[in-house]
This record gives structure tokens, sequence and C-alpha cells, in this order.
């Protein structure tokens, strides 16, 4: 019987150490484009693009080899305003002689400390099952018991991952501890309890840390650092850098150490629909044994919170800003006007005072006007300024009574229409002498009857008065 525990013992190690170094002893499986399922790798992740999402992926790695594939398909989205994240994921990863299969659900916790500060807690929790693919070893002894052996497993595993990821603008830092739990998958002959060996999962550590650099208001540009670690094992690095045109599709260049170099790129067919492709190129010493790796994406947003297309309108921005341009030119002019308006005020302020004399002519005119006297009239239009004496005589006087004076001829026309409204026949008369408008009812030759006719039709409401011309 030790001679049988030998032989299962070698023959396993065998097996893990020819499929572990090929990707230097990682268990969980390799990805090329995980700039849109970084939930695989870190659940604190989920629901990160406020988008539902749904991706299938398939990934043929080491093209001159049989046996090396991943698929899988993930569905991902946010709930309660973002705050939360909710995520599904079923992975089938196989080599020559190994087959993983495993679902997993995830929950996020998006927690926004500040208006730009976002901190993330993400827990994933599954099931796990490995199965060894017989038809790929090759046995001297087809009845062999350490092939009845490799035939039963004990059901599937249950797995966990844990994570979180703290997001500041465009920089986030996240780290995640995959197969968190360890599990182990029993392998059992019937026919003797001594003949069993436990496959175990190892706990990982990840650490991502990426940057968004916004070249305009289409194209993101994100460098991206993804460090693996597990227990005796190197680490592995993979550096991406990846050009997002978001209205069109994507490009991008990775490095992983260990294993060679990816240039992926990808086409947003519809606004919902995107494919993309990565061909990865080993650099190893194997390289040319091994062949590159092909690995296909399709996505869909189904819902949630898309992306919107940001209209062109760099015409209707000019238009607006030549609006803003003269706006702002009138105003200018506004207040140099309304500066201009208050320098004026203040300089009227400051010169001495000119009384202006108002008399308001009686509601009722003259009823016998003498042979001096003014004869209303009933359709005046505008002040003469060359006036005629009453009753149109040869002017050969030089006295007018006087209604009001002012030294604004705006003032004078307005009480010329005012006496005009009243019935009157008024006249305007400017003095340069002295720059002053004088609204007067007549002109006489006779001073005395001047003075008779201003006296004679003074009262309350007007007082009149001779000027000598």
């Amino acid at each position: 019987m030790k001679h049988f525990n030998t032989r299962i013992k070698t023959l396993l190690l065998i097996a893990v150490c020819g499929v572990s170094g090929l990707s230097n002893a990682q268990q969980i499986p390799l990805y090329s484009q995980f700039y849109f399922n970084k939930f695989l790798y870190n659940p604190a992740y989920t629901g990160y693009n406020k988008n539902l999402e749904a991706y299938i992926f398939g990934r043929r790695q080491y093209t001159h080899t049989d046996g090396y594939q991943t698929s899988g398909i993930t569905l991902n989205g946010s709930a309660n305003d973002g705050r939360m994240g909710l995520g599904l994921y079923f992975i089938n990863d196989v080599n020559q002689i190994m087959r993983n299969n495993s679902v997993y659900g995830n929950y996020a916790y998006h927690l926004k400390l500040n208006e730009d500060v976002q901190l993330s807690f993400g827990f994933a929790l599954g099931v796990v099952k490995t199965q060894f693919n017989l038809n790929n070893i090759i046995v001297t002894d087809p009845n062999d018991p350490v092939l009845r052996l490799l035939a039963r497993p004990k059901g599937a595993a249950l797995d966990a991952s844990i994570g979180a990821n703290l997001k500041a603008k465009g920089f986030n830092l996240g780290f995640s501890v995959p197969q968190f739990l360890q599990p182990g998958l029993d392998f059992t002959d019937n026919y003797s309890s001594e003949t069993t060996f436990t496959h175990k999962l190892q706990r990982h550590l990840t650490v991502m840390a990426s940057y968004d650099i916004w070249a305009n208001d289409n194209l993101k540009i994100q460098p991206l650092l993804l460090i693996k670690n597990t227990k005796n094992a190197p680490g592995q690095l993979d550096i991406n850098v990846t050009a997002d045109w978001k209205e069109s599709g994507w490009l991008g260049f990775g490095i992983r150490t260990g294993y060679g170099v990816s240039f992926m790129g990808g086409l947003k067919i519809t606004e919902n629909l995107r494919v993309g492709y990565s061909y990865d190129a080993s650099t190893g010493q194997y390289s040319t044994a091994l062949g590159g790796s092909h690995e296909f994406l399709i996505g869909a947003v189904l819902g949630g919170k898309k992306e919107e297309k940001k209209p062109d309108n760099s015409e209707d921005i000019e238009a607006l800003k030549t609006t803003v341009a003269n706006n702002e030119k009138q105003k200018r002019e506004q207040n140099k006007r309304i500066m201009d308006l208050e320098n004026e005020v203040d300089a009227l302020k400051t010169r001495p005072a000119t009384k202006d004399t108002v008399y308001v002519v009686s509601k009722q005119p003259a009823s016998q006007p003498g042979n001096n006297q003014p004869q209303p009239n009933t359709n005046p239009t505008k002040p003469n300024k060359q006036p005629s004496t009453p009753n149109n005589a040869p002017v050969k006087g030089d006295f007018i009574v006087v209604a009001g004076s002012f030294s604004q001829e705006a003032n004078a026309t307005i009480y010329f229409n005012q006496l005009v409204n009243k019935g009157y026949s008024p006249y305007v008369y400017f003095d340069r002498g002295n720059g002053t408008y004088y609204v007067h009812v007549g002109k006489f030759t006779d001073k005395e009857k001047a003075k008779e006719y201003a006296k004679d039709h003074s009262n309350r409401e007007i007082r009149l008065w001779v000027k000598t011309l």
C-alpha cells in the first residue's frame, strides 16, 4: 500500500508542477482583458461602473499545445443608487489534465467619503469543483488504481474572496484575497480509506492600481498595475496601458512577467454592444514550443446608467461665447453711461442754482381782450421762436408779458404745451444774452399797457410780469 501511495503522490506532483510551471504556480486563471472585468480579481469592483453589464469571454492559451482554455460569463451591476454592487460569474478553466469549474456571487458596498473619494468593500462567495481529465493521462496499466482514485472527486468545495478599493478622483488602489477560505477538494478510493488525496486551493494576494487620464471628453487613458502572489511561488506582475475611446473602441498593451506581452483592441459596435480581442506573445525560453494565446470578449450594457454620448455642440458653444462677449460689451457701455450720468448729476449739484419762474395760466382766459391783449390759439403745434404781436399787429414795442422763464428749452416747451392745452396762444422768446427761454402771452409796444395787462390778469393761479427786451 505504501508503494501505491507513493505512485499517487508522484503522479499528482508531476501533474501539478507541470501545469503550475507554465503559470508560475498561480492557481487563479489568467485574463488579458480584465480592464472590463476587474471584479474577477477584486470583488470590491462589483457594480463599479453603475451599469448592468454582461460579458462572455474565451481564452485559448498556448496555441502550439492542446488543452489550455479558459472561458466564462460575467454579470454585474449596481443597486441602491450606486451604493451597492451585485455580481455573478461562472468560470471554466482547463489545462491538460485538470478542469476547474467555479461559480461566484459578488457583493460590494461603495462608501462615498466626499465628492472625490470613495471607499469600496467587496465579498465573493462561491463553489469550486476540480476534476482530472483522465484522457490526457498516459499510463502503462489501464487498470492502475490511481486512475480509479482520480476519477472520484468528493463534490465541490465552498470558497470565498474578499477585497477593498480606494478611489480618489481618477486614482484607484485596491487589494483582494482570492480563495480566502483555502478549501480542500478530496479524492477518495471507495475501496480503501487510506488512498485519499486532498487538492487544496491556495490563498492568493492581489494588488491593483490604476489612474484615469482624460485626454479629452471622449478619450480616457488608463495605466494599470496588477500584482499577484501566493505561497511558495514567485509573484507575477501585469503592467497594462489602455486607451479607451468611449464612443468607438479601445487599444491596449500589456507586459506580464514570466510570460510575455499582450496586444489588445476592440470596437463599440453599437451604444450597448462591444467586442474585443487580445493576443499574448510568449517571450520565455519555451515560447517557440508553447506559442501565443488568443482571447475574445463580447460585452453588452443591459441597463442602468448608460454611457451618454456627448453631442458635438461646438457651434452652439461658439455662439454662446459670442453672445456672452456682446453682453459683456453692452454691460460695459451701460456702466460707462451710468458713470457719465452720475458725473453729470454730480456736476449739476455743484453748479449754482438758477431759479426758473413758472406761472400757471388761469383756467379761464380773458373774455374781452383789449387792443393789445393776446388772442387764444386753439390749435397750436409748436413754439413760435419769432412771435408776433397780439392780433397779428406789427412788432413795434420792446415789452413782453411773461408767464414763465426756463434755462432749458425742454422745460419751456413742456410749459408752452400746458398753456396750449388750456386754450391760450403762448409764445417762446429766447434771450441769447442770458441763455433763458421766456414763455410769454404777448408783446407790447407800450410798457404801461403791458404792466396793466399783467396786473389785470395776474391772480392766485398765475402771476404775470413784464420784461423789457
